[in-house]
């Protein structure tokens, strides 16, 4: 299956996730927002307990309705709950209040980098520094946006985190918000390096142990990243995203026997709303791969709260993994039927797809076909790999014209694989296009020339094409496949070839009057199988003349 945009962060924190954690300290410290209320509404974000965090800052906002922040950090978790259109929204209500709400014009930059719109985003981050020259938060959230979204541009992010650090290299923050830049261009070494120098500014910042954890747990030396988690904790016992990366990293070093008490750690921390909940689920699956939990929290949750759609995504993709096709189809099913009474429900091309793989699993092709068109609707980059998928669930389901027609139809955008080459050569030999199927073998010869399966197609495909022997079409092929293959005698499958190929030779040199040869290869069959009624007749026909 096809991954989202944030795949690329696998070393740091996804934008859903993290973003706003980055900012909270700088708002605090830097732009002077030191009311409780509005901490709590941080804490909560932190926390990935969204729903409430909105609900906080709109009380806020309706309390104060000229502070244009607070649209802001209603945007920002509009952003984080991946409502790009509502995030749009309040960012410009916040420019509505106060047309000099730089944040405002920075989050708007940021919804034009997920679009790919470099240009336009441009433009509302020279806006928001107009006047801000030496103004290092401001310079710094440009940063952000240009890094932590879903079309990631590493080197101006660096760019801009580089230019905060200098004005005011004493902020860890700016550290780890360098470091993270390197992660994601891939320069590991000098991300932690920036996480060492965070380190040094501050040993009580839990995010930059979490940080260098991913490093660690990128590289495979999960204890190492469990040693830094670990830490963290001790740091800050309530902090929800550092309970998430320790269980995340318990789970990648099979270190089962402590995950449930930090999963549940992290739901308590998450709080009573639905909707962290829901994220749990998907952190489950989507993230951590643990498929079997996924699907025991998300049935729990589909008891209680049947609303709560999305959650049939989460249980179709963990029975599609877990190979339960059956109940993925009806996860999706359920899904389908929800979103189409409601025009406001998003599908994926994932939730297709996953549907596709289980309509194909129960031999239900009709509908598999329709629904990996519609991913090829909703990304037309996938359409090569999606003619690949059809084609092999035809020839899986036996429908083989239908997987030569898709084979055809991937060749025609781009040339088969011989794995593929070899699929829709089978596909139509036993669609019994034998002449179509010997060119498709011969095909695959020409650069495996070795392969002694395609050979012995070869030489069905012209006994088929010859069935009355008139030419003896398939005595080279059959010729070649002995030669090939006899080193493989002792394999069943060769076994039975063999015998095949030795039969049809002594055969052809029956026709030819040359008896002896003819018996050599009737031989050879007799020493693989003493049984073989066609080998033994005739050799005792042979032996009497």
């Amino acid at each position: 299956m096809k991954k989202r945009n944030f795949a690329h962060f696998q070393e740091i924190p996804s934008v859903m996730n993290r973003l706003l954690y980055f900012v909270l300290t700088l708002m605090i410290s830097v732009l002077g927002l030191n009311g409780q209320t509005l901490q709590d509404g941080i804490k909560q974000l932190e926390n990935e307990n969204y729903e409430t965090a909105l609900n906080t800052f709109t009380k806020l906002s309706n309390a104060d309705g000229k502070n244009a922040l607070y649209q802001y950090y209603i945007g920002e978790v509009y952003y984080a709950l991946e409502n790009s259109d509502a995030a749009r929204t309040a960012y410009n209500k916040g420019l509505a209040i106060n047309p000099k709400c730089d944040e405002c014009r920075i989050g708007l930059g940021k919804l034009e980098i997920d679009k790919k719109n470099l240009a336009e985003a441009k433009k509302q981050f020279e806006s928001a520094l107009k006047g801000n020259g030496k103004n290092h938060a401001i310079i710094d959230m440009v940063g952000m946006a240009y890094l932590y979204n879903k079309n990631p541009q590493a080197q101006q992010a660096l760019e801009y985190f580089t230019k905060a650090r200098d004005l005011d290299p004493k902020i860890v923050k700016y550290w780890i918000h360098k470091g993270d830049a390197h992660v994601l261009a891939d320069d590991l070494g000098a991300a932690m390096t920036a996480y060492e120098v965070a380190v040094e500014k501050n040993k009580n910042e839990p995010e930059t142990y979490v940080k260098m954890a991913r490093i660690w747990n990128s590289s495979g030396k999960y204890e190492l990243a469990i040693e830094k988690l670990e830490n963290a904790v001790k740091l800050d016992a309530n902090n929800a995203l550092v309970y998430k990366e320790l269980y995340e990293s318990y789970i990648k070093s099979r270190n089962f026997s402590k995950v449930i008490p930090v999963l549940e750690k992290y739901v308590a921390l998450a709080g009573d709303d639905i909707g962290a909940k829901v994220r749990l689920v998907k952190f489950l699956c989507f993230q951590a791969k643990d498929y079997e939990r996924a699907i025991e929290e998300g049935n729990k949750i589909i008891k209680t709260n049947p609303e709560q759609y999305t959650i049939n995504r989460w249980l179709a993709w963990s029975y599609a993994e877990t190979n339960r096709a059956q109940e993925s189809f009806n996860a999706n099913k359920q899904l389908f039927d929800t979103a189409g009474k409601n025009p406001e429900i998003k599908l994926y091309a994932s939730d297709y797809e996953y549907f596709g793989k289980a309509s194909a699993k129960l031999k239900k092709m009709d509908t598999a076909e329709w629904a990996y068109k519609k991913v090829v609707e909703q990304d037309s980059s996938r359409q090569l790999d999606v003619y690949g998928i059809l084609a092999k669930a035809y020839y899986d389901n036996k429908d083989y014209a239908n997987a030569e027609k898709y084979y055809v139809a991937k060749n025609n955008l781009k040339k088969l694989n011989n794995s593929e080459l070899y699929y829709l050569a089978q596909a139509q030999f036993f669609n019994e296009a034998y002449s179509r199927a010997d060119s498709s073998f011969a095909m695959v010869l020409e650069s495996t020339p070795n392969y002694a399966p395609a050979w012995i197609m070869r030489a069905k495909c012209n006994v088929n094409l010859d069935p009355d022997n008139v030419n003896f079409l398939a005595k080279p092929y059959f010729e070649k496949y002995v030669e090939v293959a006899e080193v493989d005698k002792a394999k069943e499958y060769v076994k039975k070839n063999l015998i095949l190929a030795y039969n049809y030779l002594g055969v052809y040199f029956v026709q030819q009057n040359d008896n002896t040869t003819a018996k050599s290869w009737f031989a050879r069959t007799i020493t693989l199988d003493p049984n073989d009624a066609t080998a033994s007749d005739a050799l005792r026909i042979l032996n009497k003349k």
